[in-house]
């Protein structure tokens, strides 16, 4: 089975920074949770995860069908539990484009890339999570 590993290294007393290829991303709090407020949140940073998944696999389905996408838009919302552990209990995406080659397509497109996205995937079935030092 392929594993996938990214490796994250403290740069702050409260942040934490992912080096890959040639760009960094930083992940830290807002100064209003004590953080420095460099980077978005990891939560934030999962979402945006979900959402840039969902899209390149819907982009893998519209190339793979000759269809051209211009102007995808996703708004990922996401509600937080209001009990502990505070979790993400509802996540949605709301899919719009200002132009596609065969529109009639769309919503299979979707479809697709719903069923296809590793995100979209383990988010819905859930996983396996250990933390070990």
């Amino acid at each position: 089975m392929p594993t996938i590993k990214i490796q994250l290294h403290q740069n702050s007393e409260t942040s934490v920074e992912l080096q890959h290829d040639q760009f960094n991303i930083t992940i830290d709090r807002p100064v209003s949770k004590g953080g420095n407020g460099k980077g978005l949140m990891g939560g934030q940073y999962m979402l945006a995860g979900v959402g840039g998944c969902f899209c390149s696999t819907l982009f893998a389905a519209a190339i793979a069908r000759d269809i051209q996408i211009d102007g995808l838009s996703v708004t990922v919302s996401a509600e937080l539990s209001e009990t502990l552990p505070k979790r993400f209990t509802d996540i949605s995406l709301n899919v719009s484009h200002d132009k596609c080659s065969h529109p009639e397509e769309f919503s299979k497109l979707l479809q697709i890339a719903e069923q296809g996205c590793i995100s979209v995937n383990t988010v819905k079935n859930g996983i396996n999570f250990e933390v070990n030092s």
